[in-house]
């Protein structure tokens, strides 16, 4: 090989090689997360113009103050009582041994319509054609969870849904 074949053979695969260090860091993070079973409410099952996917409110006790998460943004920190998870909102992550942080996890925050102190944490999940029939079912049926994993970074990864325990 001449000597622009192997200049233009490491142009192809250094695109590759920094897209496999890209999924290798990104499963290497979320090896290292701790799961959480958390509820799940307000089912809307699917839109067929943006794929298939159930978008849904997180089931959270809410503490601290939710509001800072409206205006000018907040970092949610997790824990788990009793099996009970409560979401503590902080305008920082001083002190907080799980933090989520909002916008690295696509997590959308609104007021609710029935209640003015009412805040709402939304996010979606994808679900496979042959697997949405059987999980919207399940929606109908009774409460779910959502399996997440918190990575280290503060990313909250939906990982499946299934119905509650």
């Amino acid at each position: 090989m001449t000597g622009r074949s192997w200049l233009l053979l490491a142009a192809l695969a250094l695109p590759v090689a920094w897209l496999g260090a890209a999924a290798f860091v990104q499963e290497r993070a979320l090896g290292q997360s701790r799961e959480w079973r958390i509820p799940i409410e307000g089912y809307d099952p699917r839109d067929p113009l943006r794929g298939q996917y159930v978008r849904f409110s997180y089931g959270w006790a809410l503490a601290g103050s939710p509001d800072l998460c409206l205006d000018k943004g907040c970092r949610l920190c997790l824990s788990d009582t009793d099996g009970r998870v409560t979401a503590t909102a902080r305008s920082s992550s001083a002190a907080c041994p799980f933090p989520v942080d909002l916008a690295a996890s696509s997590i959308e925050v609104s007021r609710g319509f029935a209640d003015e102190a009412d805040i709402r944490f939304t996010s979606r999940i994808f679900v496979s054609e042959a697997t949405a029939p059987q999980i919207e079912a399940q929606l109908r049926e009774g409460p779910m969870v959502v399996i997440a994993a918190l990575t280290p970074d503060g990313r909250l990864v939906n990982r499946r849904i299934e119905p509650a325990q």
